[in-house]
């Protein structure tokens, strides 16, 4: 187990991650056009979201809407334009606690 210079053991993404308070809702805040996805070569999506929103299942990019920290680094590594994502509902998704 790796430690901080103090002593304190050092999370890993999944700590980080699981400490994250979200409400999660019924309904997906994103949205994918698989008819863009299915030209991607890249699909930076797969890889670029913290959380792993986006995963591939049979060819087909699969969104675990409830994963996402609302980063919306997703928006912009997608330049075809596949992934819309709007804010989520209100009273649902990441609280953002100051300290």
């Amino acid at each position: 187990m790796e430690t901080t210079p103090a002593g304190n053991k050092k999370l890993t993404l999944e700590d980080k991650l699981a400490l994250v308070k979200t409400k999660k809702d019924s309904i997906s805040h994103i949205t994918v056009d698989e008819t863009k996805c299915l030209k991607c070569q890249n699909k930076p999506c797969l890889t670029i979201c913290p959380s792993k929103t986006y995963e591939e299942i049979n060819g087909k990019i699969v969104v675990n809407y409830e994963n996402c920290l609302e980063c919306g680094t997703c928006r912009v590594a997608c330049t075809d334009g596949a992934i819309d994502w709007q804010n989520p509902r209100g009273k649902f998704g990441v609280a953002f606690i100051n300290g």
